[in-house]
């Protein structure tokens, strides 16, 4: 196979998806036979009665899938096309520019309130009459994603917290920026040769292969703000610990209301914060981004892939 620089992004896109999905398999089959291999029975499986599978079962498929899928994948990807991993995936260290991990670490942290009420708002959306077939189905997903959230979030323990750390926070932090930042941003600048497309495509993907759609704008705006800490930083650590600062923030504000004794579904119904705390929090956002801009322009951060 020829180094990707010469292949049409198409063309390339077309070979990450194979990785991927061949990732995925290889590692949910190798989930499986672990699984077994610890004495549990698989039999559930053959039956496909999801409300009787083990929280176990679906801890280590959901941990095995993901290291196929967003890790083994793209990481194949670049060594099957040639491409240097560190340069190729922008493995750079991010302490050389300290103060830009500072002002990713705040946005992530003071924007949590802008974007809690931005999620509130897209789970009161409505479509269109002719629509209601596609929002019931919508809802439908929402449910089923809703009910195994809940069963993941669990944590009676300490271990349980560390373990749901790493399976959503660590892992997907790491995988899902290797893939729609790493490879997919990547590979869709070559295409259009325009990074605010590339960023925007990227994370319009990264929120809809969720399929949670009353949470996609959230989600779609992290994806963006990753994409320009990519773009402007030149690391994708700055990315992948955003990332992990959005997901561990949410399991261990989790795990803390549990042992105060609260219920997963105590958590979920929390009014946080009033409307000034979400007005200051967007203020303050917007602020810290052009200021990550500033200081990337500052220190020669500009223009990643040309």
């Amino acid at each position: 196979m020829q180094k990707s620089t010469h292949q049409h992004p198409a063309l390339q896109l077309i070979y990450l998806l194979l990785y991927v999905i061949a990732g995925g398999l290889v590692f949910s089959v190798i989930g499986i036979i672990i699984y077994s291999l610890t004495g549990n029975n698989c039999s559930i499986l053959l039956t496909g009665d999801e409300s009787n599978m083990d929280i176990n079962f679906i801890r280590t498929i959901q941990i095995s899938s993901s290291l196929g899928i967003f890790i083994a994948g793209p990481l194949t990807f670049a060594l099957a096309t040639k491409q240097p991993i560190k340069s190729y995936y922008h493995f750079y260290n991010p302490l050389k520019t300290p103060q830009l991990l500072i002002i990713v670490t705040a946005i992530m942290v003071l924007g949590l309130p802008f974007l809690e009420l931005i999620n509130a708002a897209n789970q009161k959306m409505v479509l269109p009459d002719f629509l209601k077939g596609l929002e019931q189905w919508m809802r439908e997903k929402e449910q089923q994603a809703a009910v195994l959230t809940k069963q993941l979030l669990v944590m009676k323990s300490f271990s349980d917290y560390l373990f749901n750390l790493l399976m959503i926070a660590v892992i997907p932090a790491i995988g899902e920026e290797l893939l729609f930042r790493g490879s997919l941003q990547n590979i869709f600048y070559k295409w259009f040769y325009n990074p605010h497309v590339a960023i925007w495509i990227s994370a319009i993907i990264f929120s809809a292969i969720h399929v949670q759609f009353f949470g996609f704008f959230p989600r779609m705006l992290l994806g963006v703000l990753f994409g320009y800490f990519l773009w402007w930083g030149k690391s994708l650590w700055l990315a992948i610990w955003a990332h992990f600062l959005n997901n561990g923030l949410a399991v261990t504000m989790a795990y803390v209301l549990q042992l105060q004794g609260k219920s997963i579904d105590e958590i979920e119904r929390t009014d946080t914060f009033q409307i000034w705390g979400y007005l200051l929090s967007a203020i303050i956002t917007l602020v810290l981004f052009i200021k990550f801009y500033q200081d990337s322009k500052k220190n020669n951060q500009i223009d990643i892939y040309e």
